[in-house]
């Protein structure tokens, strides 16, 4: 190989790495749907996605994201059953009102229907919990490329975890405050195959970390953090 091609492969090489380097680990976008309504998407990309029961430290900067997931009961305990790193809890309060649930393994989320909860067999949970995996109960938003529909008009800021057309999962966070069923309109709309509601209202803050300095907060009430009893995060996966 002649000397100039040499310098020239060096270059690209040496562009190619620094562009790796410079490139974020939490990938943004802003997008507007046909509804007219915005949301801003966060993408888990190559960051291990996890379910804890121990508020996350915002001074941890392997931690890109973080928000509560499933809801937290009017006895201050999460909602219905759930796995926390292979520990099965609540075995006998799964709850019949949430038609979905997320499985975190390895740091990947998946999503699945539970038919009222009658999928979570003794079974089904104990096998999640020999594999270590982690899950919690919530109710699908979209299912199956299908926009759930809800008795339910209130209107509040919304939050969920979707799985994409593409194959990406991210996070669509409303900007506005809308009812469920304009939610899983809109997600649908924008790709979502899957997506699963996440603790919002006065549960609703969290934060992402928009620099290894600078951490942004999330929500719009934010009135009852102290009262958070899990959260989904994003972190950076170890070398």
């Amino acid at each position: 190989m002649s000397r100039r091609a040499l310098l020239l492969l060096a270059a690209l090489l040496s562009t190619a790495s620094s562009a790796s380097a410079q490139a974020p680990d939490l990938e943004i976008k802003s997008i507007k749907v046909p509804s007219g309504n915005e949301y801003t998407l966060f993408y888990q990309g190559p960051l291990a996605a996890s379910f804890e029961i121990k508020r996350p430290d915002k001074s941890d900067n392997a931690v890109k994201l973080c928000i509560p997931c499933a809801f937290t009961s009017y006895v201050g305990s999460i909602d219905g059953v759930y796995i926390h790193d292979g520990k099965l809890h609540h075995r006998h309060f799964v709850a019949d009102n949430f038609g979905g649930a997320a499985i975190i393994q390895n740091g990947t989320i998946s999503l699945m229907p539970t038919n009222k909860g009658k999928a979570l067999t003794p079974k089904f949970l104990d096998e999640l919990a020999k594999k270590k995996a982690s899950f919690f109960q919530q109710f699908l938003v979209v299912e199956h490329g299908q926009a759930a529909h809800f008795k339910d008009k209130t209107l509040f800021q919304r939050r969920a975890i979707a799985k994409l057309k593409d194959g990406k999962t991210a996070l669509f966070e409303s900007k506005t405050a809308i009812t469920l069923n304009s939610f899983g309109q809109d997600l649908k709309n924008a790709g979502a195959v899957d997506a699963l509601y996440t603790d919002m209202g006065a549960y609703d803050e969290g934060w992402y970390r928009e620099t290894e300095k600078s951490v942004k907060p999330m929500g719009l009430d934010r009135s009852l953090t102290n009262k958070q009893t899990n959260w989904l995060t994003f972190r950076k996966r170890a070398d």
